[in-house]
């Protein structure tokens, strides 16, 4: 999971300053949607793909392990703390925070239009509120505050026209099912600020058709300055009323520069997104002429993830009773197993078992994660370990 969550936000990092330094300030306001949109899915996605690629391998070697001894401390109670459960509870009650939220504002649309009047006007369904004191639009309904005028002329209902034909609330409602699984991940967040001001780029460019238009808009705009957005879930003629929006309104188009960050949108977010990309190689066993010679030396040995220390550590938590009782003070059991040319642990057997917990340590080795194979002269080779446990009485 930890791995996942890096990848992610290692593209839509990469993504977010792409967009913010090649794109933002561009008039491709339609590009722009579908790239927010498309990098945030992609970026969910990426982690999953598989590429399989072959490698050709030699036979066995074998490998000489230096002793590994797992000698247990001496027991102490002491009352141990299960952090897995506090994070599943923790996340989980971030969920039902941030879901309660979304919720809570769709009763209130849903409140605001029960209470208020529906008309429709110019194929648009419309209520009428004195509940609220700034136009807003969501999923196929405009709500508008009684004071508002009805006239075909209105940019404040043109600009919520085009959220409603343009599908703006699908967005919305995208980024705010994801902000309730990634509640803790602040590019998120973001992301809808990103998606939600470009909506507002689109509505902005198509409410006006003149130059007069412009000084008239941007007029309008700046009386609704003192309103604030209702909900956060909604379509908002004055979401975000910042310079932004005002010099957007006044910058010019200019094709070469759309078509740079177009370009070079596009070539960071492949590049980094096949970082993410997740490569399973497949071995094909072949056999050499000196494949029935153990080699004693390879020139990359068989590793467990962390290092060998971490392999006792991982150990001596998985195995069920570490302190078996004995007669005598000291008892070694050795085991034997083969770490496969895939990293999986094959062919686990107990030499020695004078404590009978020979299952047990099968059983353990079996659940610990995969080893990285040994390499030799350019080939991935399997390996054969023992290993020996050592485990001591306990004194109280």
């Amino acid at each position: 999971m930890l791995l996942y969550l890096t990848k992610i936000t290692l593209i839509l990092s990469v993504s977010i300053i792409a967009y913010k330094l090649f794109l933002e300030d561009t008039k491709v306001h339609v590009y722009k949607r579908f790239y927010l949109l498309i990098t945030l899915i992609m970026a969910l996605v990426f982690p999953f793909i598989i590429i399989e690629s072959s490698i050709v391998s030699a036979d066995q070697t074998f490998e000489q392990l230096g002793d590994i001894v797992i000698a247990p401390i001496t027991q102490v109670t002491t009352m141990s703390i299960n952090w897995t459960v506090i994070l599943i509870v923790g996340y989980a009650i971030g969920v039902v925070v941030v879901a309660s939220k979304s919720v809570l504002e769709i009763v209130k649309i849903y409140q605001i239009k029960s209470q208020g009047s529906l008309i429709k006007f110019n194929d648009s369904k419309i209520v009428l509120s004195s509940q609220i004191s700034s136009a807003f639009s969501f999923c196929n309904i405009i709500y508008l505050p009684l004071s508002e005028e009805l006239s075909e002329g209105n940019k404040i209902l043109i600009h919520e026209q085009v959220h409603i034909r343009q599908g703006h609330s699908i967005d919305i409602l995208l980024i705010e099912l994801l902000k309730v699984v990634f509640w803790f991940h602040p590019l998120f967040y973001y992301y809808k600020t990103c998606i939600a001001l470009n909506h507002e780029f689109l509505a902005d460019s198509k409410s006006v058709d003149s130059e007069e238009d412009v000084n008239q808009y941007l007029q309008l705009l700046l009386t609704q300055t003192y309103k604030q957005s209702e909900l956060g879930i909604t379509s908002s003629f004055n979401f975000n009323l910042t310079k932004k929006r005002f010099l957007m309104m006044t910058k010019k188009n200019i094709p070469w520069k759309n078509r740079v960050g177009i370009s070079m949108s596009c070539i960071l977010f492949l590049l980094v997104s096949t970082l993410a990309i997740h490569a399973k190689t497949t071995n094909q066993k072949v056999t050499s002429d000196t494949a029935n010679i153990p080699f004693q030396v390879t020139d990359t040995r068989a590793q467990y993830p962390g290092g060998m220390n971490k392999f006792t550590n991982d150990f001596v938590l998985k195995f069920i009773d570490p302190y078996p009782y004995s007669e005598e003070d000291e008892a070694k059991i050795v085991v034997q197993f083969t770490v496969e040319i895939d990293g999986t642990l094959e062919n686990i057997k107990v030499l020695r078992d004078p404590l009978g917990v020979g299952q047990e340590i099968i059983k353990t080795l079996k659940s610990m994660p995969k080893w990285f194979p040994a390499q030799h002269n350019g080939e991935v080779v399997s390996t054969v370990f023992t290993l020996p446990i050592t485990f001591k009485r306990t004194t109280q």
